[in-house]
């Protein structure tokens, strides 16, 4: 029987969760307290020519590109020291009003964050800015979130939307005006960075506008969603779904309980 896809198999011979599990490997730096679906290695030569994720700041080397490593890498960035990939987009609707000239601060709504070489300081009022004689090279309008969102990224595609309340976070759908501002985000930074499985860090300001606070690599991911980014990844290399009775016990894990 030539068996085509898993929604076959699962028609003909009822599957099993042991034929799904551990075909797509992830080099992570940390220890989960769950079962992953991912197989967890600590080199490019462990994958055996499976897929791999990185989650972790381990650097792909020249190894890879001479063709001894033949298994398609996803996350193959990194990003250096001192490197804000946010700074790259200013001027986006995303990104707080943002200038360079000191005289060009009293442009800007308080309170500011002034950065230096130095580091960075807040002025909460242009008194108390105008009274420092520190020299700096940006000022930016500082954010004070009405809410926190992280948003783990498949690509250009949301996998899970998180809300941070204090120190929880409690997973959401997102909200039309929430959903279009990743699509926002997402477009200009997605396939100029080359991200394929990150997080976002969304803030919503007071007045209801979404800016991006952070991107990060895709670290400590709870049960559910390395299951969400698992079926991703598996479909987006291995070109065929993976079979609904898996997805459904995906959707079953309580995170919020």
């Amino acid at each position: 029987m030539n068996i085509r896809s898993f929604t076959e198999y699962e028609k003909y011979t009822n599957g099993s969760i042991e034929d799904i599990i551990g075909k797509v490997h992830a080099i992570t730096q940390e220890n989960v307290n769950y079962n992953s679906p991912f197989a967890n290695i600590k080199s490019l030569e462990e994958a055996n020519d499976f897929p791999i994720l990185i989650c972790s700041e381990f650097k792909v080397t020249k190894l890879n590109e001479s063709g001894k490593i033949k298994s398609k890498i996803y996350n193959q960035f990194n990003f250096r020291k001192g490197y804000n990939l946010i700074n790259k987009h200013i001027g986006e609707s995303f990104v707080p009003k943002t200038v360079k000239d000191r005289n060009n601060v009293k442009r800007l709504k308080f309170p500011i964050v002034a950065s230096g070489k130095n580091g960075s300081n807040t002025y909460n009022s242009l008194y108390m800015f105008k009274k420092s004689e520190n020299d700096y090279n940006s000022y930016q309008e500082k954010i004070v979130p009405k809410t926190r969102y992280e948003v783990l990224m498949f690509k250009n595609e949301a996998v899970s939307v998180y809300e941070k309340i204090n120190d929880n976070r409690y997973e959401r759908n997102a909200t039309k005006d929430l959903d279009k501002a990743i699509k926002n985000i997402t477009g200009k930074i997605s396939e100029s960075h080359g991200l394929d499985a990150y997080y976002l860090t969304i803030y919503e300001s007071i007045g209801g506008k979404y800016y991006l606070n952070k991107v990060s690599k895709c670290s400590s991911m709870n049960e559910k969603q390395a299951n969400q980014l698992y079926i991703k990844i598996y479909e987006d290399y291995y070109g065929y779904d993976l079979p609904n009775w898996f997805k459904n016990k995906v959707r079953s894990i309580d995170v919020n309980s």
